[in-house]
């Protein structure tokens, strides 16, 4: 997931979608609002503000969109994005470290 943003649709429906892939062009998300292939859409993205354009193919609530003209995408600002770099400090936790010791416990070897 790139990002979370508000939609409109024409009827006056609002809700949330998320933006799986994003390009000048388009994007493809997902969504919680009805919504069907030649329909029109505003989707609001952070930096570059409302943006319309029509919905292109729906597969259940996964959509596709096409913009009516080109976004800058260095205007984005990616607010919610998650997390792309690892942390300053790792350590795992004793009981998941790798086995040291391979003696089945209760067992001995005689001769």
């Amino acid at each position: 997931m790139l990002t979370k943003t508000p939609l409109h649709n024409e009827s006056g429906g609002r809700g949330d979608a998320r933006v799986r892939n994003l390009s000048a062009r388009g994007l493809g998300g997902v969504t919680d609002i009805a919504i069907k292939p030649g329909q029109n859409l505003v989707i609001i993205l952070n930096g570059i503000g409302p943006v319309r354009g029509r919905i292109a193919w729906v597969d259940g609530k996964k959509f596709g969109m096409e913009f009516d003209k080109a976004i800058d995408l260095d205007r984005l600002e990616m607010t919610n994005a998650p997390i792309t770099h690892a942390p300053e400090r790792f350590s795992v936790a004793s009981r998941f470290q790798p086995v040291t010791d391979y003696k089945r416990p209760g067992f001995t070897h005689r001769r």
